[in-house]
């Protein structure tokens, strides 16, 4: 789901095709520690919070209050 790379390879080795999903939005992460330090770092940082961190969060404290709610109603 990253904006970069060459794609996933789901079949290989039995066909050499790559695929993307049509959600491409987490930007691709800079290589080195000087690129990852600057502004396409922190837009690296930033996408993966807004499209990977919040959600989990999320179903992280509806799974908490869920379980809490089940174990109080027994």
């Amino acid at each position: 789901m990253t904006s970069g790379g060459k794609g996933v390879g789901f079949f290989i080795p039995f066909e050499n095709s790559r695929y993307f999903f049509p959600f491409r939005e987490i930007k691709v992460s800079p290589i080195g520690v000087e690129k990852f330090f600057s502004e396409w770092g922190i837009n690296v940082i930033l996408s993966e919070l807004k499209y990977i961190g919040i959600p989990c969060f999320i179903i992280l404290i509806t799974l908490y209050f869920f379980k809490k709610f089940l174990n109080n109603g027994h």
